[in-house]
C-alpha cells in the first residue's frame, strides 16, 4: 500500500476561504490555507528500489458451528450517532479536492479481496474488521444497515484521513473536513459540503474512539463464513468507486497526474500477496472450510524475514569487507607515511651537512657584507655633512644679500627724506621772498 500520510501532504495552488459552520447555533469559522498537492506521497512512488517491510502477521481465521454464518451486528446509522462538536471546513479547489478519496481507493485496490487481517470488539456488539498493510496504514470497517462504513488511518494516527459510507465520503486534515464525495466521486461544492458537516463531525469523533478503543482491545479472528457472505458489498463499494474515477474526469486526470503506473510498481509485492490471500480463502471456501485455517500470509513472512536476514547477512559481509580494506588501505598508507619520514629526516641530515659545511662561507660573506656596509655608511654620512655644509654656506650667502638689500633701501630712504626737506625749505623761503615783496609794495603805496 502507497504512503498515504496526510500529515506529509503540501497544499499549494488553491485559495480557502473561511466558512461560518452552524452547529447548535454556533457559528465556527476556519481560514487556515491547504495545499492538495502530495509531493510526500509522489517522493514515496519514486522510490522503487526501497523494500516495504513484511506484512504484519493476521490472525487465522475461525469457523463457527453450523453452515449459517451468524449475521453480523449492525453499528448505529449516522443519524442515531452522538452530536459531536461542530468541525471546522476548509474548501479545496480544483482536481486536487480529490486527493483524500484517490487514496483511500488505491489502499482499497491493493488490498482487493483479501480477507481482513483481525477483527475487535467495539460497542453494542459491533465488531469491525480491519486491514493492516505492511507500512502500517489501516482500513477498519463495520456494517450498518446498507452497507459498510469504512475508516482510513495513516501509520500511527489517531485520528482518520477519511470515512466512507454507502451515500458520502469525508476527507479530513488537522481536525478539519476538507473534501465531501458523494456516492458517484463526485467531490461537492462548498455549499453543498457544509450541509454535511454536522454528520462529519459524528463520523470524525467515532472514527477517533474507535482507533483508541482498537488499541487497546485484543485481536479477534474473523468468522470465516462471514466473511464469505459479505466480501461480496465490500467489493461492490470498491468497484463503486471505480466506476466512478472512471465516470468523474477531474478524478480520473488527478488519478493520471500522479503516475497510477508508477504506484501500482511500488506497491505491487503487497498487492500479490493479498492476491493469493483472496486465492487461497476461495480455495478453503470451496472445501467447505475444512481443516486448518490459512495462514495467508506466514509463508511470504518467513520468505521476506528470510530474505531480510540473508540481506542483513550480506551487509554485515560488505562491511566486514570494507573494514578489511580500510584496515589494508590504513597500513598501507602508515608505510607510505613512515617512507615519507624517513626520506624527511635524509633532507634534514643532507641540509644540516650543508649548513655546517657553509657556515664558514657565510661567515665571511656575512663580515664583508658588513664592512662593504659600514663603508657605505661613512660615504653616506660624509655626503650628508658636506651637504649640509653646502646648505649652511648658502644659507649664509642669503643672509648677507638680504642684510646688503636692506642697507641699500635703508641708504635711498634716508636720501629721499633729506631731498624732501630741502624741497620743503625752498618752498619756504619763496613764500617769505613773496610776502616781503608784497609788504614793501603795499607800504609804496600809502
Amino acid at each position: 500500500m502507497p504512503r498515504l500520510k496526510m500529515s506529509r501532504l503540501r497544499w499549494a495552488g488553491i485559495g480557502t476561504m473561511a466558512l461560518a459552520l452552524a452547529a447548535c447555533g454556533d457559528q465556527r469559522a476556519d481560514d487556515t490555507d491547504f495545499s492538495l498537492t502530495d509531493n510526500g506521497w509522489m517522493a514515496a512512488l519514486s522510490n522503487e528500489g526501497a523494500a516495504l517491510p513484511p506484512l504484519p502477521e493476521a490472525e487465522p481465521m475461525t469457523v463457527a458451528e453450523g453452515s449459517a454464518p451468524p449475521p453480523p451486528s449492525y453499528a448505529p446509522p449516522v443519524e442515531q450517532l452522538p452530536a459531536a462538536a461542530p468541525i471546522a471546513y476548509a474548501q479545496p479547489q480544483g482536481d486536487d479536492g480529490y486527493a483524500w478519496i484517490d487514496r483511500a481507493d488505491m489502499f482499497a485496490e491493493t488490498l482487493g479481496e483479501a480477507p481482513p487481517d483481525y477483527g475487535f470488539a467495539y460497542e453494542d456488539g459491533v465488531t469491525p474488521w480491519a486491514w493492516q498493510s505492511s507500512d502500517d496504514y489501516l482500513r477498519y470497517a463495520e456494517p450498518i444497515d446498507g452497507g459498510y462504513r469504512y475508516y482510513y488511518y495513516e501509520p500511527g494516527a489517531a485520528s482518520p484521513w477519511l470515512v466512507s459510507d454507502p451515500w458520502y465520503s469525508y476527507g479530513y486534515r488537522d481536525e478539519r473536513l476538507v473534501a465531501v464525495y458523494d456516492r458517484g466521486g463526485r467531490a461537492l461544492p462548498w455549499r453543498e459540503a457544509r450541509a454535511r458537516d454536522a454528520y462529519a463531525a459524528r463520523y470524525y469523533a467515532r472514527a477517533r474512539d474507535m482507533r483508541r478503543v482498537a488499541r487497546a482491545r485484543d485481536r479477534e479472528r474473523i468468522e470465516a463464513r462471514q466473511w464469505a457472505a459479505q466480501r461480496a458489498a465490500i467489493r461492490r463499494d470498491r468497484d463503486r468507486w471505480r466506476e466512478a474515477r472512471q465516470a468523474q474526469t477531474q478524478w480520473a486526470r488527478y488519478r493520471r497526474d500522479r503516475d497510477e503506473a508508477q504506484a501500482q510498481r511500488r506497491w505491487a509485492a503487497e498487492r500479490q500477496a493479498r492476491e493469493r490471500a483472496a486465492v487461497r480463502f476461495a480455495s478453503w471456501q470451496r472445501e467447505d472450510f475444512r481443516g486448518e485455517a490459512p495462514r495467508f500470509y506466514a509463508e511470504q513472512r518467513q520468505r521476506q524475514l528470510a530474505e531480510r536476514r540473508a540481506q542483513a547477512q550480506r551487509q554485515q559481509r560488505a562491511q566486514q569487507e570494507r573494514r578489511v580494506a580500510l584496515a589494508r588501505q590504513d597500513r598501507a598508507r602508515d608505510r607510505q607515511q613512515a617512507q615519507q619520514r624517513r626520506a624527511q629526516a635524509e633532507r634534514r641530515a643532507q641540509i644540516e651537512r650543508q649548513r655546517q659545511g657553509g657556515e664558514r662561507r657565510q661567515a665571511e660573506q656575512r663580515l664583508a657584507q658588513a664592512q662593504q656596509a659600514d663603508r657605505q655608511q661613512q660615504q653616506r654620512q660624509r655626503a650628508q655633512q658636506q651637504a649640509e655644509q653646502r646648505q649652511q654656506r648658502a644659507e649664509r650667502d642669503r643672509m648677507a644679500q638680504r642684510r646688503e638689500a636692506q642697507q641699500a633701501r635703508r641708504s635711498d630712504q634716508q636720501q629721499q627724506r633729506r631731498a624732501q626737506a630741502q624741497q620743503q625749505a625752498q618752498q619756504r623761503q619763496q613764500r617769505a621772498a613773496r610776502q616781503a615783496t608784497a609788504q614793501q609794495r603795499a607800504t609804496r603805496q600809502r
